[in-house]
């Protein structure tokens, strides 16, 4: 149900995005898709993959803010006592963003508010063994707050990566593309 509710947020999102883009005083200036890597921060969990869509706002010359969401695909696994165990997270924040502009690159700091959905059958925080058999269950907000680069190919596209750290819970490097409007 977390995940439908998610996905229809980022739908609407973008939609809300696409239809303002006729609109010479929108409030979306920037859509972007990628594809994440997720590394739970404890060393017994192998990489999960996600979906993030995010929308942008250039409020006040390189300031701005964004708006994004981010859904688990394949979730981190672990073996533990002989089962597999996984973390299943999605989040949704608002960013605020600082964009340096060097010719075609772009550099962009961020750091948000948001809020995170992680349940897991193991305890994601410890490493030990003897530890790890609990439940991990958060949510709530979190400060959020990341790098992240982007290269130009034309006037109104960019690929991008970022690296977003979510508080003590899954470090997230992002690959994706940007349109600007």
């Amino acid at each position: 149900m977390n995940r439908l509710l998610t996905t229809s947020i980022a739908g609407l999102l973008v939609s809300t995005a696409l239809s303002a883009s006729d609109v010479d005083t929108s409030y979306i200036d920037r859509v972007g898709v990628g594809l994440a890597l997720q590394d739970v921060q404890n060393d017994k969990f192998d990489t999960g993959t996600a979906l993030v869509l995010n929308a942008g706002k250039d409020i006040y010359s390189d300031m701005g803010i964004e708006l994004e969401g981010t859904i688990g695909l394949t979730k981190p696994e672990a073996k533990f006592n002989g089962r597999s165990h996984d973390v299943d997270f999605w989040s949704l924040g608002l960013y605020g963003t600082y964009i340096w502009k060097i010719n075609k690159l772009s550099i962009k700091p961020r750091l948000g508010l948001v809020y995170e959905s992680i349940k897991s059958t193991l305890n994601i925080y410890t490493n030990n063994s003897a530890l790890m058999d609990s439940k991990t269950v958060r949510k709530d907000l979190a400060i959020s707050g990341g790098i992240g680069a982007a290269y130009d190919l034309s006037e109104n596209y960019k690929i991008y990566t970022n690296f977003t750290k979510f508080e003590d819970d899954i470090n997230q490097l992002t690959f994706g593309a940007e349109y600007k409007f």
